[in-house]
């Protein structure tokens, strides 16, 4: 009784964050942005944790009839693609709403793939980060240009079969990539407590998706190379 009462508190756990999507959903229509990327912001912690917690409570062997990792991609459908994309909308970031469908439908994409998920613990594809994109979108208000390539880059990447760092996985750098992100979101935090950030702040903020762009790709080419035919 004790292992299931733990497993059904880390599956609530992995359901809160959609209350905090469908919070910060209510926010961003309230013209309360910074509050919605800060209600999205603890989505993003509790996303990066239930796993560690679900795998430590085993909560496939104690409840199998009940898949968290579903309920996990529903919250991520909400968190990470549809409330990020109606900010761009909302906050008028991108040239035209049309442009809403080039993300949008990367990102069905993404989620749509068996292999979403590689069996070696890694993200197949740019990871529909959409929320990340969305949020440097609203501090850095870019042009309308450089607006379409911060969402068409990304879409692009999406259909490219390349290796993403899953960090709450991966064992590979994972101090690193703890230690950075741990100090990234709390600068993320700090900024967001702010009504007009520092510019420069938000360009030192960057350091943390460089990262984790440089080190994906770097370890995907490690990969191909080691498997490639001599």
């Amino acid at each position: 009784m004790r292992q299931k009462t733990l497993a059904w508190l880390v599956h609530l756990y992995t359901a809160s964050g959609a209350v905090f999507g469908m919070l910060a959903l209510i926010a961003a229509a309230q013209n309360q942005t910074r509050g919605a990327f800060g209600l999205l912001l603890v989505a993003f912690v509790i996303d990066g944790t239930d796993g560690i917690l679900a795998r430590r409570v085993r909560v496939s062997e104690v409840l199998p009839k009940f898949s968290g990792a579903y309920v996990d991609n529903a919250v991520d459908v909400l968190t990470y693609i549809f409330v990020p994309i109606f900010i761009m909308a909302w906050e008028e970031l991108l040239p035209h709403p049309l442009w809403t469908a080039v993300p949008t439908l990367a990102a069905m994409y993404a989620y749509g793939q068996a292999d979403m998920k590689t069996e070696d613990h890694y993200f197949l594809g740019f990871p529909s980060y959409w929320n990340v994109v969305a949020l440097y979108m609203y501090w850095l208000q870019p042009t309308p240009v450089w607006a379409v390539v911060m969402v068409v880059a990304p879409a692009v990447l999406t259909f490219v079969p390349t290796r993403y760092l899953y960090p709450s996985r991966n064992s590979i750098f994972w101090r690193t990539s703890w230690s950075l992100g741990g100090v990234w979101l709390a600068l993320l935090a700090w900024l967001l407590l702010q009504p007009d950030p520092d510019w420069r702040w938000v360009l030192i903020s960057l350091y943390y998706p460089l990262y984790y762009f440089v080190m994906s790709f770097y370890l995907d080419l490690k990969l191909r190379w080691r498997h490639a035919p001599s």
